[in-house]
């Protein structure tokens, strides 16, 4: 990895990381004491407190603030534009693509803006729908 993809890494997760901490803040909040306190009394290490109580129950928020910054990231423009360096399969983002096909002048790089703009569009459908989703079987769980 080069430093122009770890410069687009490092910029996507500060634009996504306030989904995941936005999503994750009321499951941490709603984490009973109780429940260490009594996961160390029948025996259970810090480890093992983790993966088999805290876990779990964040694990819902943690999907779903995952996948509002991938969908967050996916549409993002203005702050990775400077830092991608639009190296053609390395670099590139999938919005500036678009920019460039619609600027082009050609009717083809046109359809193909359009088409990846569709395509792009169905995908944050599908997103939407995947954290409804787990949002509904959250919901069913408790």
């Amino acid at each position: 990895m080069d430093g122009t993809q770890i410069g687009v890494l490092v910029a996507l997760t500060f634009i996504g990381l306030p989904f995941v901490v936005r999503a994750m803040q009321p499951a941490l909040m709603d984490i009973e004491g109780e429940l260490e306190e009594v996961s160390a009394s029948l025996g259970a290490t810090r480890w093992q407190t983790f993966w088999k109580v805290i876990f779990p129950t964040v694990l819902p928020s943690l999907i779903t603030g995952f996948a509002m910054a991938f969908a967050r990231a996916l549409g993002e423009y203005g702050s990775v534009i400077f830092i991608s360096g639009n190296k053609i399969f390395e670099t590139q983002i999938i919005s500036y693509v678009i920019i460039n096909r619609l600027y082009s002048g050609d009717d083809n790089g046109t359809m193909m803006a359009t088409a990846i703009a569709i395509t792009m569009l169905f995908t944050s459908f599908a997103l939407m729908f995947l954290i409804n989703m787990v949002q509904l079987w959250t919901k069913k769980g408790r």
